[in-house]
């Protein structure tokens, strides 16, 4: 196992024969062993890299290259920036008694500065449970578009641009479908809906026009 353009070796891989369902780990040097048949597909998944599929062809040893990823860190950064804003946001609002359910604080971001959502919402109680609903819709938004999203769908499939739009809005996961994946789920969803959508495209966007 290496790091893609790099010479270094990735240790603690989880390699996983999806045919036979076994699975096992890359040593401190980056080799594997596990049984494994010609036609058998292996999924190579680590925290911080995208993962990989390699489809067996024949007995012989093989070189798997795994990408780091760096996207999410900084979708990781500014989730928490703009946590921090609803937050403040909805002190403000406790402040002024307004608003307080006695549950914790919502967790979310804002779409816009906090003077704009202020303008948008206002300051009454009616406008407080609003701002609190569009938070909570805000959140699941987000943590959908944190599991499915343009860079994940590219790094699976290598679509352009153009036909990644049209794909996610023809599967785009609902919260309450995406919020208990992990990320074998994720690529099973895109990798299933991408093979349909790729003999089917031309008829879906026919659809769409109607």
């Amino acid at each position: 196992m290496y790091k893609k353009n790099y010479t270094d070796k990735i240790a603690q891989v989880q390699v996983t024969n999806t045919s036979k369902k076994i699975n096992t780990l890359t040593d401190l040097f980056g080799v594997f062993h596990i049984q494994a048949a010609k036609g058998d597909t292996l999924l190579f998944r680590k925290p911080d890299f995208t993962p990989e599929y390699f489809v067996i062809s024949g007995a012989y040893d093989i070189n798997v290259y795994m990408q780091p990823v760096y996207v999410l860190n900084e979708v990781t950064v500014k989730e928490l920036s703009k946590k921090a804003e609803l937050n403040e946001a909805l002190d403000q609002y406790r402040k002024h008694g307004i608003y307080s359910d006695g549950k914790p604080k919502a967790l979310s971001f804002l779409a816009s500065p906090l003077t704009g959502m202020y303008e948008l919402f206002g300051k009454d109680a009616a406008n407080a449970r609003r701002f609190k609903e569009y938070s909570k819709n805000e959140l699941e938004h987000l943590e959908v578009s944190k599991k499915y999203n343009k860079a994940v769908i590219k790094k699976l499939t290598n679509m352009p641009d153009n036909e990644i739009e049209d794909f996610m809005s023809f599967y785009s996961p609902s919260y309450e479908i995406v919020k208990n994946w992990n990320e074998y789920d994720v690529i099973t969803y895109i990798n299933k809906n991408y093979k349909y959508f790729k003999e089917n495209k031309a008829n879906l966007k026919l659809q769409k026009l109607y």
